[in-house]
């Protein structure tokens, strides 16, 4: 993977979303990291880090390759979502008219 990418990991505990940064030795960090939730009303969110006591919107995790399912590029539904979430920024995922 090319790094800045948006990618999507599948894990034994959950699925993440954050800009690949490297993989060594098979483990992948990525850096601004977002686990994929359920919402009390049936949608997908984003958590605010990757796990519940690690720190708030952390800026990078590294994921250990035993525990990694899978790798690949995020959709751009689900890319433009987490840029949003992380930026604040909205992105266009339609034809735009400048």
């Amino acid at each position: 993977m090319k790094q800045g990418t948006i990618v999507s990991l599948v894990t034994l505990s959950g699925e993440f979303l954050g800009k690949w940064e490297k993989e060594e030795n098979g483990n992948i960090t990525l850096n601004n990291p977002r686990m994929l939730v359920n919402t009390p009303d049936g949608k997908i969110g984003f958590a605010r880090g990757v796990c519940m006591t690690g720190t708030e919107n952390t800026k990078e995790a590294m994921f250990y390759a035993g525990g990694v399912v899978l790798a690949t590029e995020t959709n751009p539904e689900f890319s433009a979502a987490y840029t949003e979430a992380v930026t604040g920024l909205a992105v266009p995922t339609g034809k735009v008219i400048l």
